[in-house]
């Protein structure tokens, strides 16, 4: 064994989500709907990180009549709030929360972030 094995598990641990009641300050969720999602996203990314490429093939299921890689090029860059090229459950939860449950101002300002392709704001 190379140590590659430990390596993973040390990479699944450090990417646990951050603790449930920050999650739930942090959004709009209940404990059961971050539960709920937590699966799901465990379920698509057992690692706990999305890469971008992993992203697009996702999202690319949720429109198999046309190429949508561009467009979610840059969903992926907004949710990636602290843009270190990977989604944890945190970047995705705060992101979605925000697209569903969000003031119009904040859902306006991920909207106005989504398409500030060069971010010059």
């Amino acid at each position: 064994a190379d140590g590659g094995d430990a390596e993973l598990e040390l990479s699944a641990v450090r990417h646990q989500p951050e603790g449930l009641e920050q999650l739930l300050a942090q959004t709009k969720f209940t404990k059961k709907e971050l539960q709920s999602l937590y699966r799901g996203f465990k379920n698509e990314c057992p690692s706990g990180l999305v890469d971008e490429e992993t992203f697009k093939l996702i999202y690319s299921q949720f429109f198999p009549q046309g190429d949508a890689s561009t467009y979610a090029h840059f969903l992926f860059d907004a949710f990636d709030a602290d843009r270190n090229g990977a989604l944890c459950f945190q970047d995705f939860v705060v992101g979605l929360s925000i697209l569903l449950r969000g003031t119009v101002h904040q859902k306006l300002k991920w909207a106005f972030n989504l398409y500030d392709i060069n971010k010059d704001g």
